[in-house]
């Protein structure tokens, strides 16, 4: 390579150098026209084929991410000059042309398409490449910028290549450079890049019930991300306010396909460090924001731009540790089947997500994540029985967890019936006898399967109630209340109680825990009947060693409480910490005490209740004894002891 003349490279080239009215003498009839993705498009050159579309006979423009509002099709003679968008669909207009059949769409993974321009077998070929880069450095190296995805791979399958030299493209690191050499012809223009609004992506500016139900499912997000996590972040404006939840994780990284402006206080604050990673910078593909991120991103040798070829490659996607991929939907179904699309409307388009989903599943401690809000803005629910007719993007088998502002639903290594109860937790209260109704139709639940309602059959929500019980320094117990997905892990710690633990707590020998009886216990109003249960592992592996209930004793304020711990796990105050909690659940319903059953040989039990800050009466005699309390009947000495 000789020399470059940094100085007067325009002067030496000005034999390259044009006008985008030129573009009309160099792009002949039947061309196909690639031009550059996302915020990087050549706007000064594209504007020109956006008007009078009549002097591009014939000619496709293809796009791999589009998010210009310019209009490249023809209202009156749509099949002269098409536009075909590759996987992705960005901008309302071209999604809407679409949906008109006035421009194309091809459904595509983005790691498809280098293959398809590249292998032996061509399918897309490329006349002209329309692409906007830096000027050239030193050594005579243009920057593609802030978008290399497909546009490295272009220039070198583009029988043509024109490029808008823009000096507000950043120079970004990683393999984002192309020698002037191999463009043929240029226009030099200086003007602002595109910039990215999430709020005006896809639906707009939500309102403050959505905003705060956006903000929920964030909050879920980011308790499934581990400190050292690595994080593969889609398009949407729950991405946009997962990082305010992450601002406490030590040492993330990020191996994603678009890098989001919403991450960079996540990288200012050294959050994100990727020290824990196998590759130690960031690595995508392609960045959206505002004019302040594109300056960021200039020169900065920590984060890396690299061809959709390289990046979207599942053994490398599979190197990171505990990778996240964490993507939106527009409806997903009972099995955690999701989609990108509305019945036979284009939405979205795929992008990435199933070549990450895939790499994900095959990471160490890899986490496939959906998260959707439970209804759309009209209140229609997003969580179908089935996808009918909405292509599916996702599988089943590639998605963990799905989640909505109400909750997490933890789908991995589950049966049918046991993903249609996690999904039935997660919809819109509204929706959720319907679903479980139209579940039971299928044959894919139990006949008699119940939700949580009241007594006048109004289904109930699953209370927020969470927190930590921290016994000792190598245990931490997880409470919450009771789900219905918790039935067969209640049944496990039941069928674990000794024979002599059974009678304790039941009266009597118990050899069996079936369906009806343990469902008994883990569907209640959370009212009249309240359980609580404690957790020990992760969501992925939950174990319950307790379990907490009251129920309202017919025909007074009284609240008749029972209590289990695995005998593991006794000796450490779980039983007087679970009694504690009850009592001050059921003074905010507004009972006024407690009452129950204990046999004479349960000291631990009567211990407990005996140390209670108020006067316990026992009755009885032989091996039981009845006890009941009330809470304004308070012992001042017991009280100060407390």
């Amino acid at each position: 390579m000789g020399q470059f003349d940094v100085d007067n490279w325009r002067e030496i080239s000005k034999h390259k150098e044009i006008i985008p009215a030129d573009l009309e003498k160099i792009i002949t009839p039947g061309s196909r026209i690639f031009f550059g993705s996302g915020c990087s498009e050549p706007i000064f050159l594209t504007d020109e084929l956006a008007k009078d579309t009549y002097r591009w006979n014939d000619c496709q423009v293809l796009h791999f991410f589009s998010l210009s509002d310019r209009e490249f099709f023809d209202d009156l003679n749509p099949s002269s000059f098409r536009h075909n968008t590759l996987s992705i669909v960005g901008s309302k207009k071209l999604r809407n042309a679409i949906n008109q059949g006035h421009s194309d769409f091809t459904p595509i993974s983005s790691s498809e398409i280098p293959r398809l321009l590249r292998g032996k077998r061509q399918r897309i070929y490329i006349d002209v490449a329309l692409l906007q880069v830096s000027p050239p450095d030193k050594n005579g190296y243009c920057s593609l910028g802030i978008n290399v995805d497909i546009n490295k791979t272009m220039v070198d399958m583009a029988r043509i290549t024109i490029a808008q030299i823009n000096p507000q493209m950043p120079r970004t690191m990683g393999n984002s450079f192309i020698q002037f050499d191999e463009i043929d012809y240029y226009c030099y223009h200086d003007m602002p890049l595109i910039e990215y609004d999430p709020y005006s992506f896809g639906s707009g500016i939500e309102n403050p019930e959505q905003s705060s139900a956006l903000d929920k499912i964030a909050s879920y997000v980011a308790q499934l991300i581990e400190n050292g996590s690595t994080l593969n972040i889609g398009i949407g404006k729950i991405c946009q306010k997962l990082p305010q939840h992450l601002s406490q994780k030590k040492d993330l990284a990020i191996y994603s396909e678009v890098l989001p402006e919403s991450f960079m206080p996540l990288i200012q604050n050294d959050v994100i460090t990727c020290k824990q990673n196998y590759f130690p910078h960031i690595m995508t593909s392609l960045a959206i924001g505002s004019k302040n991120f594109y300056q960021f991103l200039a020169n900065n040798p920590f984060i890396e731009f690299h061809p959709t070829e390289f990046l979207v490659n599942i053994p490398r996607i599979a190197r990171n540790h505990k990778m996240c991929s964490i993507y939106g939907a527009m409806k997903v179904d009972l099995l955690g089947q999701a989609t990108n699309d509305l019945k036979s409307t284009v939405f979205e388009g795929t992008g990435g997500e199933s070549d990450f989903m895939t790499g994900t599943n095959l990471s160490d401690r890899g986490r496939c994540i959906v998260a959707l809000p439970s209804t759309t803005k009209s209140g229609k629910s997003r969580i179908l029985p089935l996808l009918n007719f909405e292509p599916v993007s996702l599988r089943a088998i590639d998605v963990h967890y799905i989640i909505t502002e109400y909750g997490i639903a933890y789908l991995r290594g589950k049966t049918i019936r046991e993903r249609i109860l996690q999904m039935i937790g997660i919809a819109h209260p509204k929706y959720r006898q319907e679903l479980l109704d139209t579940a039971k139709k299928m044959n894919k639940v139990y006949e008699d399967q119940q939700i949580p309602t009241t007594k006048d059959g109004v289904v109930v929500i699953y209370p927020d109630i969470i927190w930590d019980y921290i016994p000792s320094e190598n245990l931490t117990i997880h409470f919450r209340a009771v789900q219905p997905t918790d039935e067969r892990e209640v049944q496990d710690l039941y069928y674990r109680l000794s024979p002599e633990d059974r009678v304790s707590r039941f009266f009597t020998f118990m050899r069996k825990f079936d369906h009806k009886l343990t469902q008994s216990q883990v569907v209640c109003d959370y009212q009249n009947s309240y359980v609580i249960v404690g957790i020990v592992g992760n969501i992925e592996e939950k174990n319950i060693i307790a379990l907490g209930e009251y129920y309202l004793r017919e025909d007074t304020s009284l609240v008749e409480i029972a209590i289990t711990v695995d005998k593991e796990y006794r000796k450490f105050g779980i039983g007087r910490h679970i009694t504690k909690k009850l009592i001050e659940i059921a003074q905010e319903k507004g009972f006024t005490g407690i009452c129950g059953d204990v046999l004479m040989t349960n000291l631990v039990m009567i211990r407990i209740l005996k140390n209670l800050p108020y006067n316990t009466i026992f009755r009885g005699q032989g091996t039981s004894m009845e006890f009941h309390t009330r809470f304004s009947d308070v012992n001042p000495q017991k009280t100060k002891k407390s």
